[in-house]
């Protein structure tokens, strides 16, 4: 493959991989996202071949946990360019685009990426199209001609996801791809183009970029910072929330959507999680392997309740890789109104009885007598160390045979 966008290849953090959290997260998201074929996965590690590398950008938001940071972050570069811009009809270009200078759509300015226009996000394109203030037309045109043009299916997925956010919160859905909607006006005609890496800095946009950084911002680093030094191996399986995500959920507050507005989950990065209660063993699994916390596992005495945090779900579906029971499922829309508070809402709740087999505390279960846990079940045998929560995991693991997690360092 002959095309090479500007920068270099994103840094690669294997430690946040799904994979390598759970053996059986089955997560392929950037391989099949990525043009090039340069990402693979050995041992349940992602590896990314730097030489066949285009720099397009997509793995840095397709990815759920974020393993995959931009080295040079053009598209930060691109919203501080965007937003000292009118709110007039703006068109954005990938950086090959064959006829940059020129435009049959009715817009005031183009804005050229020095990358992909797939490897925007929901939040870029929220930010970029100021909240449905500012008509986006992303010029997709010469997709078809383009050694990667089959990423166009991701580009239509983000803005399809921009668009019923939108529509939800009651704002026009403002983004726009030019191969779907083309324009009435047929001639080409000249128009002032910006590079988006080489803004032009207004008064204004300089004194604000020497401000103290918001709070919110530093935490987000701070963020970013722990999933990059990694966990002692004490916290066998960390649970933080990407710095992209957090940015996502802050970008949906400025929309202020209606109480009761609701959303389809097809290509967003939320979901909305249930348990179907009879199934439900009260095993943990799921809180624990959930990479962000999302899930909470509460116990009180003999009794425990399983709560689902909105905010904080990032649809990896790794709750119903992990669970044993095929009980956990996600729904296919979610109410806007839960993303915007970090409420905890419950999804089951019952009393804690000693398993018959190993002892260890399990769901009360109607359905079945003896009670026995999903381990014994199996014929894996008595679990040793049941107060050691980290061991307990390896334990439960290794001698049911099911697939294993591996250390984040």
């Amino acid at each position: 493959m002959t095309l090479l966008f500007s920068g270099e290849p994103p840094a690669l953090y294997p430690g946040r991989c799904l994979n390598r959290r759970h053996a059986g997260a089955g997560c392929t998201r950037c391989i099949d996202a990525c043009p090039a074929q340069a990402i693979v996965l050995e041992n349940n590690t992602p590896q990314l071949d730097a030489a066949s590398c285009v720099h397009c950008g997509i793995c840095t938001h397709i990815c759920p946990t974020q393993a995959f940071i931009p080295t040079v972050d053009y598209e930060k570069a691109l919203r501080s360019v965007v937003t000292e811009l009118p709110n007039t009809p703006i068109a954005l270009i990938c950086a090959v685009h064959p006829t940059p200078d020129i435009s049959t759509l009715n817009v005031s300015v183009i804005v050229q990426h020095r990358r992909c226009l797939a490897a925007l996000s929901i939040a870029d394109l929220l930010e970029l199209s100021a909240g449905g203030a500012r008509p986006l037309w992303l010029d997709d045109t010469p997709c078809l001609d383009c050694p990667i043009g089959a990423v166009r299916s991701v580009l239509i997925g983000t803005v399809e996801a921009v668009c019923a956010l939108l529509r939800a919160s009651g704002r026009p859905p403002a983004v726009y791809l030019h191969s779907e909607q083309p324009s009435s006006n047929k001639t080409p005609q000249p128009l002032p183009r910006i590079d988006s890496a080489q803004p032009l800095i207004s008064r204004r946009a300089l004194f604000r970029r020497l401000l103290p950084k918001k709070e919110t911002d530093v935490a987000a680093e701070m963020v970013d910072d722990l999933f990059q030094r990694g966990a002692p191996l004490s916290m066998r399986l960390p649970q933080q929330t990407p710095p992209g995500h957090l940015r996502l959920l802050s970008t949906l507050q400025t929309l202020n959507p209606p109480q009761n507005a609701v959303v389809p989950t097809a290509h967003m990065p939320f979901a909305a999680v249930e348990v179907d209660a009879a199934r439900c063993s009260g095993c943990e699994l799921c809180a624990r392997f959930c990479p962000t916390g999302a899930l909470h596992f509460l116990t009180e005495e003999a009794h425990f309740e399983l709560a689902f945090q909105a905010t904080k779900c990032i649809a990896c579906n790794l709750c119903v890789a992990a669970c044993p029971e095929d009980a956990v499922h996600m729904q296919d829309a979610v109410r806007l109104s839960s993303l915007l508070d970090d409420t905890l809402h419950p999804l089951v709740s019952g009393e804690l009885v000693p398993c018959t087999g190993c002892g260890a505390l399990m769901a009360m279960r109607t359905d079945e007598a003896p009670l026995r846990c999903y381990v014994c079940r199996q014929g894996a045998g008595v679990v040793n160390a049941q107060r050691d929560e980290a061991g307990l995991m390896a334990d439960l693991l290794r001698r049911a045979n099911l697939p294993t997690y591996g250390e984040n360092s």
